[in-house]
């Protein structure tokens, strides 16, 4: 008996933890919270029947015997929350903060009144530092926060908390000691993470976001293929008034010894649609730039060169007695600082030392430009009494050009980038049923994702177009060479074509075109003192083709069986 006993008590112990971790685990991709609490008079006394609304939204309930309340499956957000009851002034409590997965307690009291026309009386919300129902280790930071902090990236805003670091790679951050790219990333609750290299490709601009949180603790079974951690981003929703923000950034003014060419503008606008009741919208865009990768101290010294102009013809005789009249390029310091090479001792050392005219740009290197443009929006709906439509819509594009380095003067061996990515969430809360203290849901997840992203040479024509843009912002898109007529994304037929040399199908782009191999007639480089590494003909470059479309769902059914039990 007594080992029988002991067995139930296990089980029971394991269930329970089992359940608190599941629950814990489930919060960090939800994109809704709840809000509870009591509707009490000034003596402590409940206030049945008193009715909650949260003020914008359809959303609302009504107190039990005891004055009790629940409002769950609330989108993430901050709120005013408002009780009244005939007899009773109304009474709202402003700035209520709700967390995705988390309870949010607000207690609110009413003062009798004769009359019930009336100013309401504005109570403070406490919010509370660490949720009553988190069992896990993990943080949570709001929107409001990441607009005051110096950054352009939420992923900075993630090493901010215990247990996360930045890798420096593009996989991502690193949760608990783990490898870049193991957490599992949600935006508004649908997976982002690909399935071909484990990385998450597509990020939400920082003024368009609402929450983001990061669970560093246990993980239930849903997240298996999640190592070290799980990181959910929830997007902004309308507010009850149209409201925006516009700001820039630049490193411009402090000169080109420190200045990389950084120009960054953001804008976001939001509200309710007119004539449209409990309908919102809101959209944000970013643009940035910059002219050069960041580098390490004292970049601005080292100098690098380029090509500018002819320097000379120089005829070569073979063995045979042919003569090729090879062109000499001219080369002219871009980076770093001018004037320390050539003297005033004749003419061809001055101009050597002048630099042919040119400036020099410090610690920027020419043809090394990023350009990145985020877009997102999303409408909300909210009907009856704890039901809610949203549809999100989120767009990444990054493009950028890869320094030449040594290839300087080949300019088929120029290179550049271009990925984008695309994002379609549906998030689908409805209330089937509900009382003042049971309620039915069902929540629908929905998501269409797309990452594309191509790599390589580029077409001598869009190279010409696009070395040098403003800011380091270039709208053009990127054209690539050797792609000319080669579908993407690429199908299985294709792929098949390929490996069994199909005659009638598709081949490698270029495949045996030995004339684009590269080459290098002469010494020419800056210093003249290599042969063989500085190429001046040819292509010969690797080209890279990705892309990818997800499509993911999830249905939850939520029953609140009572105050003190809920089950998904």
């Amino acid at each position: 008996m007594r080992g029988a006993f002991g067995r139930f008590l296990a089980l029971g112990y394991a269930s329970a933890v089992a359940l608190l971790v599941a629950a814990s685990s489930l919060a960090a991709q939800q994109t809704t919270g709840k809000i509870e609490g009591s509707v009490t008079d000034q003596q402590g006394g409940p206030v049945a029947s008193a009715q909650v609304t949260i003020v914008g939204t359809s959303f609302g309930a009504l107190t039990n015997d005891k004055g009790y309340y629940f409002i769950n499956n609330v989108p993430v957000g901050t709120y005013t929350v408002r009780a009244r009851f005939i007899g009773y002034t109304a009474a709202e409590v402003p700035g209520v903060r709700v967390q995705g997965g988390f309870t949010q307690t607000v207690n609110i009291k009413l003062t009798p009144s004769a009359v019930a026309i009336g100013p309401v009386t504005v109570e403070a919300a406490a919010n509370p530092i660490v949720p009553r129902d988190k069992v896990t280790s993990g943080s949570t930071v709001a929107g409001d926060l990441v607009a005051h902090l110096p950054v352009d990236d939420v992923r900075q805003v993630l090493t901010f908390q215990p247990g996360v670091a930045e890798s420096g790679s593009a996989a991502g951050v690193s949760i608990r000691g783990g490898r870049p790219g193991e957490a599992n990333v949600y935006i508004d609750g649908a997976p982002v993470r690909g399935t071909n290299s484990g990385a998450q490709r597509i990020t939400v601009s920082t003024n368009a976001l609402e929450e983001a949180s990061v669970t560093t603790g246990a993980l239930g079974v849903e997240f298996s293929d999640a190592q070290s951690g799980v990181i959910s981003y929830t997007t902004k929703a309308g507010s009850e008034k149209i409201t925006g923000s516009v700001s820039s950034e630049t490193d411009e003014p402090f000169g080109n010894s420190m200045s990389v060419g950084f120009n960054r503008f953001e804008g976001s606008l939001g509200g309710p649609v007119p004539n449209v009741k409990n309908l919102r919208w809101f959209g944000s865009a970013v643009v940035q730039g910059q002219s050069s990768d960041f580098r390490g101290k004292d970049a601005d010294t080292v100098p690098v060169f380029i090509v500018a102009g002819i320097d000379a013809v120089v005829p070569d005789t073979a063995a045979d007695g042919n003569v090729t009249q090879t062109v000499l390029p001219r080369f002219v310091q871009y980076s770093g600082q001018c004037g320390r090479f050539g003297s005033a001792a004749n003419p061809l050392a001055q101009a050597i030392q002048s630099n042919y005219g040119f400036d020099c740009q410090g610690r920027r290197l020419a043809m090394n430009w990023s350009t990145l443009i985020q877009l997102q929006g999303n409408l909300q709906y909210t009907y009856g009494s704890g039901s809610s439509v949203r549809f999100t819509g989120v767009a990444n594009g990054n493009q950028q050009r890869f320094s030449p380095g040594r290839n300087i003067a080949d300019p088929a061996m120029f290179q550049g980038q271009h990925t984008w990515q695309r994002l379609g969430v549906l998030n689908w809360n409805h209330q089937v049923t509900r009382s003042a203290e049971r309620a039915l849901s069902l929540n629908l997840n929905l998501s269409w994702a797309r990452d594309r992203s191509v790599a390589g040479a580029l077409d001598p024509t869009s190279d010409i177009e696009t070395r040098d843009p403003m800011g380091g912002i270039e709208f053009k898109t990127l054209r690539f060479a050797g792609f000319e007529g080669f579908p993407f994304p690429i199908t299985d037929q294709v792929v098949r074509d390929i490996r069994t040399n199909n005659p009638a199908g598709l081949r490698v782009p270029l495949l045996n075109r030995f004339d684009l191999r590269n080459a290098q007639s002469g010494r020419l480089n800056p210093y003249g003192l290599q042969s063989g590494a500085f190429y001046t003909a040819g292509m010969s470059v690797t080209g890279t083709l990705l892309s990818e479309t997800r499509y993911i769902g999830r249905l939850v059914v939520d029953w609140q069986a009572n105050r003190y039990h809920r089950f998904t």
